[in-house]
């Protein structure tokens, strides 16, 4: 059996508002242990923000008390469906070099964010993981 991304989204999705200082995202994402939000605006989602995202502004000389959408990705999000299997959604992390995902539902509207850690610790992938042997990991023989 084929694990379905609905079954990662552990924890209700945490959002902040479009217009928020990337302060206020930064004390969300401490207080809760998440590494990103999703950003809404009328209830609906316009984008996300993440750990890296703020790491890189800060390097950049970026005010925290800049607004969230000036660092976070706003349109184009990549997304998986809540259908979509656990390999789908590894690949497109692998794929875009991204650690978070938006998930949407049946609907096309926003349930949730999975992230790499989710998925390593799915049980099926850690199984898989188990029976991999090093020259399989490294490509020696």
């Amino acid at each position: 059996m084929v694990s379905k991304v609905r079954f990662l989204i552990t924890k209700n999705p945490l959002t902040i508002d479009k217009g928020a200082t990337i302060k206020q995202a930064v004390d969300i994402m401490s207080s809760n242990n998440v590494g990103s939000l999703a950003i809404m605006e009328d209830g609906k989602l316009k984008g996300i923000v993440t750990e890296r995202d703020v790491i890189k502004a800060i390097s950049k000389g970026i005010s925290t008390s800049e607004t969230v959408e000036k660092i976070g990705t706003l349109g184009n999000l990549i997304t998986v469906n809540e259908d979509d299997s656990v390999f789908i959604a590894a690949e497109k992390m692998g794929k875009y070099n991204i650690r978070h995902l938006i998930v949407l539902g049946n609907d096309g509207n926003f349930i949730g964010i999975i992230s790499i850690r989710d998925i390593i610790r799915e049980k099926q992938v850690l199984n898989a993981l188990s029976q991999t042997t090093e020259e399989e990991w490294t490509g020696s023989d």
